[in-house]
C-alpha cells in the first residue's frame, strides 16, 4: 500500500500538522511508503520533518486564517487549484488517499482513488449563518456549502475524527458514520520541562499565570480569556496571561490587541507569537493554570499537553473534547472562567490531584502509536472494500 496525504499547510507547525507528521513517520516505520502534499513546508527548525517526503507546489503560499470574505473565496480557488495540481501529477504512484485540513478534500476532484479524510477541524466558518454577511457573501456560502457536501459525499470513502462530538456534526451534515480515534499525545516531551527558563524569558518572575496556546483567531476565542483576566486583577493582583500562537495581524489579531491596550491591560497580558514545541513545553510547566474557551473548532491537543504537565485545565463547554475531560474528572469544563480560575486558585491543592490524575490517563490512553495504527486500520479497510467493489 502506498499512501498520499494531502494537508492544506505545513508552514506554520501546530497540532494538525504534528498528527500528519506522527502519521507518516509511522508509516515509514512500518514500510509503507507515503508522502505529504502540502502548500508550504515546515520551518526548518522542525528537525522531525526533515526526513519526510513532502511534496509542494513552486508558488509560496502563506499560512493565514479563513474569514467569509471574497478576498479569501479567491484565495480559496487559487489554494485549491494548486493543490488539485499536485494532487493530478502524483495521485497515480499511490493506492489511498488521506486528505487532511480544509481545503484538502477539494483537491481530490475529480480522479477518485480510496480516499480517508481525517477531520481535524470541520471548516466551521462557512457553517456559520451570520446574518451580518453582505448578499454576495451568503450566495458564496451557500455555494460553499453544496461544493463542499457534494465533494464528501462523492470523493471521500472514510470519514475519521477525534470525538464523539465530531462524529455527532459529521453525520448530521453528510450521512456518513465516522471511526472516532482519540488523537496521540507527546507526553514524553511534555511531561518534562523547565518552569524558570519560560518565566525567565517573558518576564513572568513572581506571577500567577494563566496560559492559553493556540493561534489567535476567533475560534480560539483569546477574547474570552482576556476578558477573564481584566476581572481577575481585582482579586489577583500578580496575574499574567500568556497567550502563547500565532499573530497574523488579521481582524480579530487586531482587535484583542486594541481591546488590551483600550482596558490598560498591556501588563497583564503577554503575546508571545509562535512558539516550537520546547518552548511550549517550559510555559506549561511555568503556569498556574491553563485556559481553553475554544469554540468547536480545533485545539485539541493542548489541553492534554497542559495535562502532560500535571497544570489545571479550564476548557469551555464547547470544546469538542469536553466530554472525555468531563467524564475523566480531569479538568473544569465551564463557560465561566473567572469563577474556575478564582476556585483553582484558593484550592490549589484539591486542583492539582485533578491535575496529577489527567496526566495519568494522557500517559495511558493519548499515545500516537496507537492514533496511527488505528488509522492504519481504517486505511486497509478502506482499500480492501474499494477493491471488492
Amino acid at each position: 500500500m502506498k499512501v498520499m496525504i494531502i494537508h492544506h499547510q505545513m508552514g506554520v507547525y501546530g497540532g494538525a500538522e504534528t498528527l500528519v507528521t506522527k502519521l507518516s513517520t509511522y508509516l515509514t516505520n512500518k514500510g509503507i511508503e507515503n508522502a505529504i502534499l502540502a502548500l508550504s513546508k515546515p520551518p526548518e527548525a522542525v528537525e522531525e520533518c526533515n526526513d519526510l517526503q513532502i511534496i509542494t507546489p513552486n508558488q509560496s503560499f502563506e499560512y493565514k486564517n479563513w474569514s467569509v470574505s471574497f478576498s479569501d473565496a479567491i484565495r480559496l480557488v487559487n489554494e485549491v487549484l494548486a493543490l488539485r495540481k499536485l494532487y493530478r501529477e502524483h495521485v497515480d504512484k499511490f493506492d489511498l488517499v488521506n486528505v487532511h485540513n480544509f481545503p484538502a478534500i477539494w483537491s481530490i476532484f475529480p480522479k477518485r482513488k480510496p480516499c480517508v479524510w481525517m477531520c481535524n477541524e470541520p471548516p466551521d466558518l462557512w457553517y456559520d449563518s451570520d446574518n451580518n454577511h453582505s448578499s454576495q457573501m451568503k450566495v458564496l456560502r451557500a455555494a460553499f456549502l453544496s461544493v463542499n457536501k457534494f465533494m464528501v459525499n462523492r470523493y471521500i470513502d472514510s470519514i475519521c475524527v477525534s470525538d464523539k462530538f465530531n462524529a455527532k456534526r459529521a453525520f448530521t451534515r453528510y450521512n456518513k458514520q465516522p471511526e472516532i480515534i482519540p488523537y496521540g499525545i507527546e507526553y514524553e516531551l511534555f511531561s518534562k520541562g523547565d518552569s524558570n527558563r519560560a518565566i525567565s524569558m517573558f518576564g513572568l518572575d513572581d506571577s500567577f499565570i494563566l496560559l492559553q496556546v493556540g493561534i489567535i483567531s476567533k475560534s480560539k476565542n483569546q477574547l474570552a480569556s482576556v476578558k477573564a483576566v481584566e476581572e481577575l486583577r481585582k482579586h489577583i493582583p500578580n496575574i499574567k496571561l500568556v497567550l502563547a500562537g500565532l499573530n497574523d495581524n488579521g481582524p480579530y489579531d487586531k482587535m484583542i490587541k486594541e481591546y488590551v491596550n483600550n482596558k490598560g491591560l498591556q501588563e497583564c497580558v503577554i503575546f508571545t507569537g509562535h512558539q516550537h514545541k520546547e518552548v511550549l513545553r517550559d510555559l506549561y510547566h511555568a503556569c498556574d493554570i491553563a485556559l481553553f474557551p475554544i469554540k468547536t473548532q480545533g485545539g485539541w491537543l493542548s489541553p492534554f499537553e497542559a495535562l502532560s504537565a500535571s497544570k489545571p485545565i479550564i476548557v469551555s463547554t464547547e470544546m469538542t473534547a469536553a466530554d472525555i475531560i468531563a467524564r475523566e474528572r480531569i479538568g473544569v469544563v465551564t463557560d465561566n472562567i473567572v469563577k474556575a480560575v478564582l476556585e483553582i486558585h484558593n484550592n490549589p491543592n484539591l486542583f492539582h490531584i485533578m491535575a496529577w490524575k489527567g496526566r495519568r490517563f494522557v500517559a495511558e490512553n493519548l499515545s500516537w502509536d496507537k492514533f496511527c495504527q488505528s488509522m492504519l486500520t481504517v486505511f486497509e479497510n478502506t482499500l480492501a472494500q474499494r477493491t471488492n467493489m
